[in-house]
């Protein structure tokens, strides 16, 4: 199968159309670099069971919402709801508007994929924040050295017009992995661990996302300055908006700014 053209540019189907010992490189590949995510993952999901046990939930209960959501904002919220004595409608009410942003990412995810519906399935339930930001600014083709399949020839080889689903589910999978596995470390520490560790353990998440985002913002302009108006829009929304909308909106309303402002600049992200 010819992958690239004589000037060592990814034909489109190159990312889609692949054989099976190079699905298994490009998947290795997302699992490490998605390792670093898995372990930022562990120590707030660990929290996570920790609190969710002190909210009353056992820990079959606890595990499987980690299972089934994977929601590290949305499973705090629910969590705390439930502490309160919220009524389940108004727990899935708010986890719908907090995760609303999530529609958003995926939209402008797919623009980097060709995929069936059971790969969209999977790819759309494994997408977070981080796990966006990683896949979204990919670049699996990036001269390593470390045995890509895909060329022999040692041309320094461009951005693929769509990312291999294999590499994007090794990303989804191993920061799954993290996520889950902590809140199980959770259930069976949460009688020896401090209270100040849950605290402590709340802003990995941000931290993580922000260490993700920033090398990308400091090599284009683009990235940077829709970064910063997210940021100072959200900011602003969230002081007359509930979180969930404000993020929403911010991340429309900076799109927005990216494409007046760096048109071609933002489309080719």
């Amino acid at each position: 199968m010819e992958l690239y053209t004589s000037s060592s540019k990814v034909v489109g189907k190159a990312a889609r159309d692949l054989t099976r010992g190079q699905q298994g490189w490009y998947f290795s590949k997302g699992l490490r670099q998605g390792l670093p995510i898995a372990l930022g993952y562990f120590p707030s999901a660990l929290a996570f069971g920790v609190m969710a046990l002190a909210a009353g939930l056992t820990p079959k209960q606890t595990i499987l919402i980690s299972v089934l959501v994977f929601s590290g904002a949305g499973q705090f919220m629910a969590v705390n709801l439930l502490s309160g004595g919220a009524p389940p409608l108004a727990i899935i009410t708010a986890n719908l508007v907090v995760n609303l942003r999530y529609f958003v990412m995926s939209a402008s995810f797919s623009r980097r994929l060709k995929v069936n519906w059971l790969q969209a399935a999977l790819i759309g339930f494994g997408v977070t924040d981080e796990t966006f930001v990683m896949n979204y600014l990919a670049d699996p083709e990036a001269a390593e050295s470390d045995g890509n399949p895909l060329d022999d020839s040692g041309a320094q080889k461009e951005k693929t017009a769509f990312l291999p689903v294999s590499y994007v589910l090794g990303v989804n999978s191993i920061s799954y992995a993290g996520w889950v596995l902590g809140t199980y470390a959770g259930t069976l520490f949460a009688g020896v661990l401090p209270d100040s560790f849950r605290a402590a353990m709340g802003i990995i998440l941000y931290a993580m996302f922000i260490a993700l985002l920033i090398p990308a913002a400091a090599e284009t302009l683009a990235v940077g300055g829709v970064a910063a108006a997210g940021g100072a829009l959200c900011w602003l929304f969230s002081r007359y908006l509930p979180s969930g909308w404000a993020v929403v909106l911010a991340t429309t309303a900076a799109a927005a700014v990216g494409v007046i402002l760096w048109g071609k600049g933002v489309d080719e992200l």
